[in-house]
């Protein structure tokens, strides 16, 4: 059997998405099979019921910078990096971490052998559509992958967490600010405001015109 394909090969977005979803309006004959997700938890930390959103200083995200798709591995990685540290160094009651994605796509390929003789045996693209491998969440460009709760003396070390996981995405990612209590806080963060609505970046220079102009 051929070895593992690297992730490269499933990364970019190509045609409709096939969602193994339990309804009659979709065809589920097409995303029959497959491994379950790696990644069952999707938040960690201090559970919101307890201490909302709100409530913390900051909240700091990781942005996609283009369209990709992202394998369960990589996002069971993703959680892993960040939330035994926070959890070994500030303690569970002091931050919360949530995972935005879900990986809902099934991948498939079509397995070659690579022996003499093979050409004999293996179905080739007679069963065009391949056999399910896993499992990937589709992110468009500006989609925040995960955010991290917390207090403002604990940012350096989620800086560096966040620095972490953007090296096991598959593309490349920004460090961004989507939630502060204080304009006093924003402007010792050293990170840009990210407005999800619009989808754009907004440097702290930019909302302190905004503030001057609006008293």
């Amino acid at each position: 059997m051929a070895s593992k394909r690297p992730w490269h090969c499933y990364s970019k977005i190509k045609g409709p998405a096939f969602q193994r979803k339990r309804s009659r309006s979709h065809r589920r004959e097409y995303a029959r099979g497959g491994a379950d997700s790696k990644l069952r938890f999707f938040q960690g930390g201090l559970n919101l019921k307890e201490k909302k959103r709100e409530e913390y200083d900051l909240v700091v995200g990781l942005k996609a910078e283009k369209n990709v798709q992202i394998s369960h591995y990589a996002l069971e990685a993703l959680r892993i990096t960040i939330n035994s540290k926070l959890q070994k160094s500030i303690g569970r009651q002091n931050y919360h971490l949530t995972i935005r994605v879900k990986p809902f796509q099934v991948i498939r390929e079509n397995r070659q052998l690579n022996f003499a003789g093979a050409d004999r045996i293996q179905s080739g693209m007679r069963n065009s559509f391949g056999k399910s491998i896993g499992k990937a969440a589709r992110i468009r460009a500006g989609k925040i992958i995960c955010e991290v709760c917390c207090n403002f003396k604990d940012l350096p070390l989620v800086k560096d967490r966040l620095r972490i996981a953007n090296i096991k995405m598959p593309c490349k990612c920004r460090t961004v600010l989507l939630h502060y209590a204080d304009d006093t806080i924003l402007k010792r963060t050293g990170l840009s405001f990210y407005d999800e609505k619009k989808r754009k970046i907004i440097s702290p220079f930019e909302l302190e015109k905004k503030a001057a102009l609006a008293t």
